[in-house]
């Protein structure tokens, strides 16, 4: 019950006590049947600082959301003591449960300034989540003591083990079962959590105690409840899961077309071009530089001949997309529309003496929206619409919003003359931060410091004192803490939502200009962002460390409910190598986010600039295009259930305790991605869990189907192991240079076997093939294969007309497949490939849309299911199959059609069968379907592809 069906509304516990909880008050209300339990621990009125509800979907429970399902029975046991407190949650009905969440012998701390609650935790469990920090220990939170900040700032993500631009105070745990629960506090202040072999602290500078316990019991279905709290993963446009050039430096506009055509003259797909603050006039938000980036010369005008320089049409002719950068920095500069307007509308952020908070970045002395009030969303509205109608984007790089400052102070004037050489004229050059990040403004003098009354010092620097950039005051190289929104909200208490905050502001207002899905990129983050934005991990280095951290980086935020996310291809920071950036583009072709981009100084990067990287790109960029039904389909799934896109190998297999510890392999969906990651190497070992699995690049099969195990993989300069499970179905599209191209091309499924074990009566004769059997279906659903020496495909085509019923007849039996897997909680395509004697299944599932409408499709014809059976004949021991294609009944129950396009199905393949398999067809078409039509045959030494390509 709860959202969409999937997750419950939570049970709500209330504990109300003073400031020093000696008589706590613990109030209980069962609202529905649940797999999430909420406890809050305030003060007796419940005047504490907690986080806006308005700031997640109203679909969440973090919303208010109150689910109209029937209850049912929890799937905890709450138990606790009133001297001292404490209390326990326990999994229901399982006996000598050990405890999930427990503070039985711990100690809780509730002060003005200081929170402390403390719970027992598994020793031998795996934690992860705690997000975002570039770990130099990998994707396992560590358990020595150390605590992990939560504080949002701007420091490089090459610096390892810091605090970084998000904050999410979400951890999970896997117990070596494979069980698993998570822990959600909901509370932005700047907090430390620690963790030891027993113990887990959460210590906070403020808020409430506002923790949720997440049941799972799978690690899927704990991101379920997760994001059912603080909002489902946002579906981005099908377009953004393309290629993305970037770089800090492009000069003019003819740079950036000098880039595309290059692209496209080497044959490397791109989708979306990028700019960052060159762009710009002076560094002004909503302006363009009237010499080198000119509306001219980016946008097309009615009134200017410049069609050849018209860059951004030019894009959008190809099919390509323009993603330019956006900071909250508001520059002070009487005149420019963005600054007096702002002002007029009182839509800054106030020091603590009432004036518009001053700081500075790029563009010098500057103001920052308030997105907290209704005024400063409704400016940054109006300030997006207007630059829409100045340069036609197609979506939007909020940067620089944790939010991020060049001077640290709680009031900051405009520097006297004599401070700079030219106080004047500093506030209008546009170059004044260009070069250089020095604060150049007058913060915090004594006179300023002595207005703070006692409470506002101990807002400055709080009795307990979190470790912030190894060591640097709350206050450092961002808004000051004493800062205030128009709400009466304390920076101190709201600084973790500013990122948030201007997603959430950013979103909406790009859903009104376009009438599109908007695709949002944004720097800072805190629970919640995955609702409305992308996120990427920030200004890393060109370096093999960093290449290493960029794939637990990536796999940590999609764990903490932000699945579209990536790090910068070939590195941000220093200057990249050959063999450098061509493993990253191996690897980061399988990030969900994929983005070439770097640095102001550092040398171009682009992809073409050598043949190696090219050829590299040119393979890894073309299989993510051919694999974008299946990565759009598993965004699909994320947007409807909250699983992650690139996934660690635990994540699917809880309960094989080997793949705990890997965070150097991931599933990208359900494809398995083994890249290398250290230099000079071409070889190494991956992990391949339980299974069979197929390389998508060439004819090797990993045959893991008693145990997982580990395997060497030869992977020369350009390549990267990719690899599917026997049991699954993959959609294919052809591989092209833009992602529009490849929407409309012809569906190949490919069709993974599991391993096959033979009846009884022919286990002793039964053959394993030589090399990867492939073996094609025929136009009817009919399977057909043969050995080397014969030749056999059919043609027809296949098309997809909606009428509101399944196209193809299902599969009655669809066996669940163990194998140590997340079962319970995994995508539709692990839940139904299996194999037993004489019989084998495969499955997999398709979501498809017209890529930007607002609303995720809920037709009857946006999603396909596909099925494949084969069965070893008892009297001969051949086997021969069929497979079932059908639209899917969609939760909401509708048979209405809607407006999908869907390409046809041209080609089928299958990978597993023996070689001396004798030619059988089973007959899956509908009833008026009676012919089977003979064709063409290509055969490929003990390979063999069937096309077929006619049509009705």
């Amino acid at each position: 019950c709860g959202v969409g069906g999937i997750a419950a509304q939570p049970d709500q516990y209330t504990i109300r006590a003073g400031t020093n909880i000696t008589k706590p008050l613990l109030s209980k209300q069962t609202q529905a049947k649940s797999d999430i339990l909420h406890i809050t621990i305030t003060d007796l009125h419940d005047e504490r600082w907690h986080v806006p509800p308005s700031l997640f979907p109203e679909s969440s429970f973090a919303a208010g959301y109150v689910s109209q399902k029937k209850p049912e029975a929890a799937a905890y046991d709450l138990s606790y003591a009133s001297t001292p407190f404490s209390f326990a949650v326990t999994r229901a009905g399982v006996e000598n449960s050990t405890a999930i969440f427990s503070t039985r012998g711990h100690r809780l701390v509730f002060k003005e300034q200081y929170i402390e609650l403390n719970s027992a935790i598994e020793a031998n469990s795996s934690l992860f989540g705690l997000e975002e920090h570039t770990a130099s220990t990998g994707l396992r939170l560590q358990r020595e003591g150390r605590p992990l900040t939560m504080w949002n700032h701007d420091t490089l993500s090459a610096n390892a083990d810091t605090n970084l631009y998000g904050s999410h105070p979400f951890v999970l745990e896997v117990r070596p079962d494979g069980s698993s629960h998570g822990i959600l506090m909901l509370n932005s202040n700047a907090m430390e959590v620690g963790l030891t072999e027993d113990t887990l602290s959460w210590r906070m500078t403020g808020g409430i105690i506002d923790v949720y316990v997440l049941m799972g019991p799978t690690p899927s279905q704990v991101l379920q409840q997760l994001t059912a709290i603080i909002g489902r993963p946002a579906l981005p446009p099908l377009w953004s899961l393309g290629f993305h050039q970037c770089k800090w430096g492009y000069k003019h506009v003819e740079e950036l077309a000098d880039v595309v055509a290059k692209y496209k003259a080497a044959d490397i797909p791109l989708e979306v071009m990028w700019t960052d603050i060159d762009y710009m006039d002076g560094y002004r938000d909503f302006s363009l530089d009237p010499n080198n980036f000119s509306k001219g010369k980016m946008q097309a005008s009615p009134h200017i001949c410049v069609a050849a320089v018209a860059f951004v049409k030019q894009l959008h002719s190809s099919k390509q997309y323009w993603v330019p950068i956006v900071d909250p920095g508001i520059k002070v500069d009487p005149g420019y529309p963005a600054y007096d307007e702002g002002l007029a509308a009182k839509a800054f952020v106030n020091d603590f003496t009432g004036k518009p908070y001053l700081g500075q970045v790029w563009p010098g002395a500057t103001h920052f929206p308030d997105f907290l009030s209704k005024a400063g969303v409704k400016y940054w509205a109006d300030q997006l619409q207007a630059f829409h109608q100045l340069a036609t984007f197609d979506g939007l790089w909020i940067d620089m919003n944790e939010a991020s400052n060049f001077c640290t102070g709680d009031v900051c004037h405009m520097p006297t003359q004599g401070a700079t050489a030219n106080a004047s004229a500093w506030l209008t050059t546009s170059s004044c931060a260009g070069s250089s990040n020095d604060c150049q403004l007058t913060c915090d003098t004594p006179e300023d410091l002595a207005k703070l009354t006692p409470q506002q010092q101990l807002y400055r620097d709080p009795p307990y004192r979190i470790n912030n950039a190894k060591g640097q005051l709350l206050g450092h190289n961002t808004i000051g803490t004493t800062a205030t929104h128009a709400d009466g909200s304390l920076e101190y208490n709201a600084h973790n939502l500013y990122g948030l905050s201007e997603a959430v502001a950013t979103h909406s207002a790009l859903e009104k200009i376009t009438g599109k899905r908007p695709f949002i990129l944004s720097r800072s983050s805190f629970l919640g962002t995955g609702a409305v934005s992308a996120h990427w991990t920030g200004d890393n280095a060109a370096t093999w460390a960093d290449l290493r951290w960029s794939i637990t980086t990536t796999l940590g935020m999609g764990l903490v409910g932000v699945p579209f996310v990536g790090a910068d291809i070939c590195g941000f920071l220093g200057n990249t190598t050959e063999e450098l950036c061509g493993r990253w583009v191996s690897a980061g072709a399988f990030y969900p986010f994929a983005r070439d981009h770097n640095t102001l100084g550092a040398a171009p990067q682009e992809l073409y600039l050598w043949e190696s990287v090219a050829d590299a790109g040119r393979r890894a960029i073309k299989m993510r295009y051919q694999l974008l039904p299946h990565l759009y389909t598993a965004f699909h799934q994320a947007n409807k259930l909250g699983t992650p896109v690139a996934r660690p190998l635990w994540f699917a297999y809880p309960q094989d305790p080997a793949t705990h510890a890997i965070d150097d392999q991931w599933l990208f969906g359900d494809v398995l991605v083994t890249p290398i990651l250290d230099e000079g190497q071409t070889k190494r070992e991956g992990y391949f869990p339980k299974g069979k699995w197929y390389s998508l690049f060439d004819n090797t099969t990993i045959d893991a189907h008693d145990e997982g195990k580990s395997a060497a993989l030869d992977l020369p300069m350009g390549h990267v192991g990719v690899h599917m499970l026997g049991g699954t179905i993959l959609p294919l599209q052809q591989a092209a240079l833009v992602t529009a191209d490849v929407r409309t091309s012809d569906l190949t499924l490919l069709v993974a076997l599991p391993h096959l074990e033979p009846l009884p009566a022919f286990a002793a004769t039964s053959e394993t093939p030589s090399c990867n059997q492939q073996t094609g279906f025929r136009a009817d659903g009919s399977m057909s294969q043969q050995s080397s020496t014969e030749k056999v495909s059919a043609q027809a085509q296949l098309t997809l007309p909606c009428a509101g019923r399944k196209l193809l007849t299902r599969s009655d039996s669809q066996p669940v497949m163990q194998q140590g897997r997340d079962v319970e909680g995994a995508s539709p395509v692990q839940k139904c490939g299996g194999s037993e004697a004489g019989r084998a299944t495969a499955c997999g599932h398709i979501y498809m849309d017209d890529g930007h409408q607002l609303q995720v499709g809920l037709a009857a014809d946006n999603e396909i299911d596909m099925s494949a059976e084969v069965v070893q004949d008892a009297v001969s021991g051949s086997w021969h199959g069929r497979l079932h294609v059908s639209f899917q009944q969609t939760d909401a129950g509708n048979t209405e059609c809607g407006s999908v396009s869907w390409p046809n199905i041209n080609n089928v393949v299958v990978k597993g069968l023996p070689l001396h398999s004798k030619v059988v067809h089973v007959r899956a078409g509908p009833p008026s379907m009676t012919s089977v039509v003979a064709a063409e045959q290509a055969s490929f030494g003990c390979c063999m592809l069937v096309c077929v390509h006619a049509d009705t």
